[in-house]
């Protein structure tokens, strides 16, 4: 029997793994698989959580919920999960389990999957908050030994599996996060409020993602304020949330003398979202590090053209079809900027990008989870 781990969707506003997790996971449940989450206390409501993720019902599934503890505690346990083990934990009955969300429980014997997204707690870890990285540095390695295979998203982070952990190339599957392109698709105007909500009564450059070091947006904002005077109109628009040790992004803001021209919107829906992208003069996409970048394709369906760093997996994902610029080069994000806000995207254009966009599926991404499986169960 299979079972999947659908933690990282067992809570409300789901991010990168959420999403992945959601699309990956909901064309792969059949009647005949088990599902496993924690809800300490039963506080949460994973059932109606899950359901409202994977937009299905789980009437039918065999669905086991752990409330004796949260899952990352039983994973700091360590070896010593094994005196309450995960089998027993979650009376499952599976011969495999899949996890979403890089480790496994150190009680956890048998066949299992692990979907590992990037490397940053290795390659940049000063960029992670202190509790994430000390659980991924403590443990990711020796989940990766014990996995009968892995799921990553891009060949940027297989290789980057390979070199750190020394992962065999055999046992890594790579699934590219895919794009709903029949809801991200180009559009004129606004069909929400996004427009009077923000005061978009002009063109706008557009950064989407969490608000973290990772992220890089201290350079776009400085590299705004290098043009802003030049281009009175247009506004620099941050969407999303507050991540993790926010404050330089927030004092670059607070410094910047055209504040009042960037505008922060927090967490968002998917519809404000996709009215952002499709209006957007130009979508930037600065990170350091990424495992594979899914706003950038989600712009490139809405035929919105993209600026994005020359690293790690972004290059990949660009296809040769957008600028690279080095992620602190300020004065080069600046002069990226105004090549597009004085060359519009053109509706020639608009097709490439879109078209580009289209290759990368959810049904990809499920086939390769599917090839993981089935070696999982062949070793």
């Amino acid at each position: 029997m299979l079972a999947f781990n659908l933690q990282p969707i067992a809570v409300r506003g789901l991010t990168g793994i959420g999403n992945y997790t959601a699309e990956v996971a909901s064309r792969l449940i059949a009647e005949d698989t088990e599902l496993h989450a924690f809800d300490f206390l039963g506080r949460n409501g994973v059932k109606e959580i899950l359901e409202e993720n994977l937009k299905m019902e789980l009437g039918g599934n065999d669905l086991h919920i752990v409330r004796s503890l949260p899952l990352s505690a039983y994973i700091r346990m360590g070896g010593a999960g094994k005196i309450i083990p995960y089998h027993t934990l979650t009376k499952s009955k599976a011969d495999l389990t899949v996890f979403f969300n890089y480790l496994t429980p150190g009680g956890l014997t048998g066949r299992n999957v692990i979907t590992i997204y990037d490397l940053v707690s290795e390659r940049f870890p000063e960029t992670m908050d202190a509790r994430n990285r000390r659980l991924l540095q403590g443990h990711l390695m020796d989940s990766a030994s014990r996995a009968s295979a892995i799921l990553t998203i891009s060949e940027f982070s297989k290789r980057e599996i390979m070199d750190v952990l020394g992962v065999p190339e055999e046992k890594i599957f790579v699934g590219t996060c895919g794009v709903d392109t029949s809801f991200y698709t180009p559009g004129e105007g606004f069909e929400t409020s996004a427009k009077t909500d923000y005061g978009l009564d002009g063109r706008y450059i557009l950064y989407m993602g969490t608000l973290e070091p990772r992220k890089n947006i201290r350079t776009i904002v400085e590299a705004f304020d290098l043009i802003a005077a030049k281009y009175p109109d247009v506004k620099l628009v941050l969407a999303g949330g507050r991540g993790w040790q926010p404050e330089e992004t927030e004092s670059a803001i607070e410094l910047s003398p055209v504040k009042d021209r960037i505008v922060r919107t927090g967490y968002i829906s998917n519809e404000v979202k996709r009215d952002l992208l499709r209006n957007a003069a130009v979508f930037a996409f600065p990170s350091i590090y990424e495992g594979f970048g899914m706003p950038v394709t989600e712009a490139m369906a809405c035929g919105t053209d993209c600026v994005v760093s020359e690293s790690s997996s972004l290059v990949e994902i660009a296809g040769g079809m957008l600028p690279l610029i080095p992620p602190k080069d300020e004065k080069k994000w600046a002069q990226a900027f105004e090549d597009k806000l004085l060359l519009p995207c053109t509706p020639e254009r608009k097709v490439k990008l879109r078209k580009h966009a289209c290759t990368y599926t959810w049904e990809k991404a499920a086939d390769a989870a599917r090839s993981a499986i089935k070696h999982a169960y062949m070793v």
